[in-house]
């Protein structure tokens, strides 16, 4: 009866490493996707700050990868969930993220905004043409909304390469 006990504990182990293997990869593979795009924007607008007009977003998006690249798709305006402003489908449509870009992107005037004060309540919701979306949000410039977990994995992966340890 040894002999099957030895060959029973054998099996498990190599079906746990295994699994710890193919666990690993899949924690890797979603921290280096989690990580790979950060976007900011700003609000410009044409005039002076009393009077402010044509007030749009204008985006810095970094593509960290150093072998995946990204489409751009749209940006959506909305305001407690609801749009406040159409979905600009033209401005950012196929914009060419390349792997290790930094791209500063104005897009076309929203249209409904007077005012400086109405653009830091409005949530800024921009779209890759793979389905993936970046919420963002900010008094001021704009910043990417990430949670615990991701912001974790944002600091993480600053600290690796701060040390100039190659990630992919």
């Amino acid at each position: 009866m040894a002999f099957w006990h030895e060959v029973l504990a054998g099996f498990l182990s190599s079906a746990f490493a295994g699994f710890l293997f193919v666990a690993m990869y899949v924690l890797i593979q979603w921290f280096l996707a989690a990580t790979d795009i950060t976007i900011s924007y700003a609000w410009r607008f044409d005039g002076n700050l009393n009077a402010p007009s044509n007030l749009r977003p204008s985006f810095d998006v970094r593509n960290r990868s150093r072998s995946k690249t990204y489409l751009l798709a749209n940006v959506a305006y909305l305001k407690d969930g609801r749009p406040v402003a159409p979905f600009d489908n033209k401005s950012l449509w196929g914009v060419e993220l390349k792997p290790g870009s930094i791209t500063f992107l104005e897009v076309a005037p929203v249209p409904g905004l007077a005012s400086l004060a109405e653009c830091v309540v409005i949530e800024v919701h921009v779209r890759l043409q793979g389905g993936r979306q970046f919420w963002l949000k900010g008094s001021g410039p704009g910043q990417l909304h990430v949670g615990r977990l991701q912001g974790a994995a944002f600091w993480l992966r600053s600290k690796f390469e701060s040390a100039a340890v190659p990630l992919e």
